[in-house]
């Protein structure tokens, strides 16, 4: 066998001389990169095309993901105001405080402070001889909402509560009219003898 034969077919590696290492230090390594880029324009403007190119990806990623968080922020503004309700009616439909601070992902203290301090009512308004119902008493609207509870998980201040009603139903324009304000706990209407509070407002024309 040939001594051309006897030679390995794979790839050979060699250490490379001790003596062909650099021995220059970073700074003219540094300075001599600049250099060697210098006398070539165009390599200057494609290294500086790339930078600026690196720069804007980063920039549009933070912009990408900047507009993410406010869409998200602003979607979660839309149901906000109701979080109080939903917890309310999470309680109401036998979830623990733990469970529902689970499904919100949100502070368990909150949803405790919540449950401990707010009330959930709905609401009637009849409306008396107004000529765009009809004539007698009528109902007219019906609502529901959070106001401040008490202790046992009442309303803390019904009247208050059918005063504030009562004023942004009639507004300056209607304030003439005699309604009346039912008040029941919880979300759902019921039968007016279950009603927690009923008052009737007079309005300005009538005794």
């Amino acid at each position: 066998m040939s001594e051309q034969n006897d030679r390995p077919t794979g790839p050979v590696y060699r250490k490379r001389p001790a003596d062909a290492l650099s021995t220059k230090s970073k700074a003219e390594q540094r300075a001599a990169m600049a250099a060697y880029i210098a006398d070539r324009p165009q390599l200057a403007g494609f290294a500086r095309d790339m930078l600026s190119a690196v720069e804007e990806l980063h920039t549009a990623d933070a912009r990408s993901r900047l507009a993410a968080a406010g869409a998200a922020r602003k979607e979660w503004k839309k149901y906000e105001p109701e979080v109080p309700a939903l917890i309310l009616d999470a309680r109401d439909a036998q979830m623990s405080g733990a469970d529902i601070a689970a499904d919100l992902g949100m502070n368990p203290s909150y949803v405790w402070r919540i449950l401990r301090e707010k009330a959930r009512y709905s609401y009637r308004i009849d409306v008396r001889d107004d000529p765009r119902v009809g004539p007698g008493w009528q109902d007219d609207e019906y609502g529901d909402g959070v106001t401040d509870g008490d202790d046992e998980g009442a309303i803390a201040d019904p009247a208050a509560l059918a005063e504030e009603i009562r004023q942004g139903y009639l507004g300056e324009r209607r304030a003439h009219l005699t309604v009346r304000i039912s008040l029941w706990k919880g979300a759902d209407i019921g039968p007016d003898d279950d009603a927690v509070y009923a008052r009737e407002f007079p309005g300005r024309f009538h005794p």
